[in-house]
């Protein structure tokens, strides 16, 4: 017996014999009636189809929107294929829209500071953090002898959306200026998200943390810095010991072993329940043998949780600049958590360690 055939496909297999009985037009309407015949909304064909006016190809550029030669470049394949792709002007101007920046699976940071990252490594410009204070931001960078203008932002429906500008200047001086003065408003439609995102104050730590995170997908949110790093999630955070902390010296011809030991004896009250996975230390400096300031780091385990702290003693008794990463495993047997663990110590470790050298080239 052959397969059932579809509603739809049912219906246009009905025959209604034409006879002087049946007249055409009710012969018609019981047709629609079967749904053989479907008269699509071109209205709403069109509303579904229409690009938002940051991706408008011919209103920005007066240009009619042709296709492009070459195939879209391999760094910005992490983005997916997009939605609407257009070139114009001699293939000098391409214009790439991603209606749809879906949340990347296996990551801690939303879908837009993925977005932004790649978008960033895509056209080989490192961009400052994502806010999760922002419903969009631009950037405008020139490499390699081109313009580009992008832009990753949340429209109404909640969904977040990407659009990529490239502009290769013509050689030829007239026809340069001509497509200057059309570049100038897809530059001012992507830049005007801007107004409403500005960048947050920087401290002396988010400075330190912005160099030494450089190249990484990352987020700044009010109370916390995320990045990802070697496929581990990672979660700033200024931290403190309260009471129980101790002097530390600046100078690291002042540290001394005793009180590093006490230090981590110190600590050793306050996390009772954690495994030490390098106990309280001095990091040595970027470069062998600097008279840097002192830094110390410590890195341990409360069940799931790696938790690593860096400790900068500041000049003239100015006082210590604190901060603490923490990243979750994953769930796992004791002998395969334990693992983990270790590993995950050795990123933080690193991690912290890239921090302070971080700040000693900025602000030692």
């Amino acid at each position: 017996m052959n397969a059932p055939f579809s509603p739809t496909t049912q219906a246009a297999r009905i025959v209604t014999p034409m006879s002087k009985h049946r007249p055409p037009a009710v012969m018609l309407a019981a047709m629609l009636a079967l749904g053989a015949f479907h008269v699509p909304d071109a209205g709403a064909a069109g509303r579904k189809s229409a690009p938002p006016p940051v991706a408008d190809f011919t209103q920005l550029t007066g240009t009619r929107a042709g296709s492009c030669a070459a195939p879209v470049e391999s760094g910005l394949a992490t983005l997916g294929a997009p939605t609407l792709r257009h070139c114009a002007w001699s293939q000098h101007l391409e214009m790439l829209y991603w209606q749809d920046v879906s949340a990347s699976p296996n990551t801690c940071l939303p879908a837009p500071a993925i977005a932004w990252h790649r978008l960033g490594a895509g056209v080989g410009a490192v961009l400052r953090p994502w806010s999760a204070a922002w419903n969009g931001q631009s950037m405008l960078v020139q490499t390699g002898g081109r313009v580009q203008a992008g832009m990753v932002w949340q429209g109404e429906d909640g969904q977040w959306s990407a659009v990529l500008w490239r502009w290769r200047p013509s050689d030829r001086l007239p026809t340069r200026n001509w497509q200057a003065g059309h570049w100038k408003k897809v530059a001012e439609a992507v830049r005007a998200i801007d107004a409403a995102n500005p960048a947050p104050q920087r401290t002396p730590l988010m400075t330190a943390w912005l160099d030494a995170t450089n190249g990484k997908p990352r987020l700044q949110a009010a109370d916390s810095w995320r990045w990802v790093s070697e496929a581990s999630c990672l979660d700033l955070r200024t931290a403190s010991l309260g009471q129980a902390q101790m002097h530390l010296p600046y100078s690291r011809d002042d540290a001394r072993l005793e009180q590093r030991s006490a230090m981590q004896v110190l600590l050793a009250r306050r996390f009772p329940a954690a495994e030490w996975l390098r106990n309280f230390s001095l990091i040595e400096p970027s470069i062998s043998g600097d008279r840097t300031g002192a830094k110390f780091l410590a890195v341990w385990r409360e069940n799931t949780t790696v938790s690593g702290q860096l400790w900068i003693p500041l000049r003239d008794a100015g006082g210590i600049v604190r901060a603490r990463i923490s990243s979750e495993l994953p769930a796992a047997p004791a002998p395969a958590l334990q693992e983990a663990a270790k590993a995950r110590a050795a990123v933080l470790e690193r991690e912290l360690s890239t921090l302070a050298h971080a700040w000693e080239a900025r602000h030692e």
